[in-house]
This record gives C-alpha cells, structure tokens and sequence, in this order.
C-alpha cells in the first residue's frame, strides 16, 4: 500500500445537485490491470468485467470517483509499510464509488490537465490507461471533437484554487459518447 496521500490533495467537491433521493452513484472494484494507484476524482468507466478502468470510453458512461484506489475504506492492509499494526476500523472490500456522469451535478475536480486553459463551455474528456498514471482518467479540453470523442463535462467556472488551496476545475457533468466501435 502506498503513502497515503492528505484528504486534499486529491479530490471530488460536487457542489451543487448532490445529495437527494435522485442522485446516482455506483460502486465497482478496480481492474486488475490497473498498474498505477486512482486517486478521488478521476473519470472511470465500467468495463466488460464488471470493473472501473480510468478513462472515459466511446460507449461506456463516466462515473466520477468519490474515493480512490489506495484510500483507506477501499484498501487497507491494517498494517504500515514497515509492517506495524496500525489502526483498521473498517473491513475495506476494495469495491470504489462515484457519481455517474448522466446526474445534474457541477463539479470540482483535482485531476485535471492544469497546463491547460479552460473556457466556460469547453468540452471535457478523459483518456482511457491502465498503465499512465499522468493521463488515465484525468480530465481534459485537449482535441476534444463533440461526437467522435466522449464527452463527460462542460467546463463551468474554469480552474481555480479550491476551498484547500488545491487547483480544480469546476464543470458540469454530461455524457456524450464518441464515436460507436467497430
């Protein structure tokens, strides 16, 4: 298990349409395949084994993650690095949840290309990787094409600091699929 990370480093802030009786979430384990640790709010999608692979896929719905892959209520060893026992007071199941993109959400997220400009109305995509960590599943306005592409958020307020001091973009959530496969 790696480091941990602080609570705020990485992260999902939805801040306005969450929490009611129609809000959508849903939970999966993380493909095995996944080589890198999916911090809280990347984009995933639900592959054809029932798991999140990060990234935003032609077909597939986006699903924004409300806990990453190393975050304690998904994995847990109860032990550190070292092999000390530390404190486990939960039994984590490794499944991660999010917000489906189809929800009327505005968003905050850290993980995104901040060495981009975002304009209000910008479309947002997400690679898809189970192996890079720098892209797979952060957002991005970079070569978006509506309809060859899929699209999962229209940029709002654009990226500024967050209410931790963190760099985040601020968007709606939408979906669009690309271009149909095969």
């Amino acid at each position: 298990m790696p480091a941990p990370a602080l609570m705020f480093e990485h992260g999902l802030d939805v801040k306005k349409g969450w929490f009611d009786m129609a809000s959508l979430d849903y939970d999966a384990k993380l493909n095995a395949s996944v080589s890198f640790d999916v911090p809280r709010g990347r984009v995933v999608h639900v592959d054809s084994a029932g798991t999140f692979t990060p990234g935003a896929h032609n077909t597939g719905v986006a699903i924004f993650l409300l806990n990453g892959s190393a975050d304690a209520d998904v994995s847990n060893p109860g032990t550190t690095a070292a092999g000390n026992f530390m404190h486990k007071a939960i039994a984590p199941s490794g499944k991660m949840s999010g917000i489906v993109a189809t929800g009327g959400y505005e968003i905050s997220t850290t993980e995104f290309d901040s060495a981009r400009t975002y304009a209000a109305g910008d479309l947002l995509s997400a690679a898809i990787s189970t192996s890079n960590a720098a892209t797979g599943g952060v957002l991005t306005n970079n070569s978006v094409v509506q309809f060859v592409n899929p699209v999962v958020g229209v940029v709002s307020g654009g990226k500024a600091k967050n209410h931790n001091g963190v760099m985040s973009l601020s968007f709606w959530c939408v979906y669009l699929p690309g271009a149909a496969i095969g």
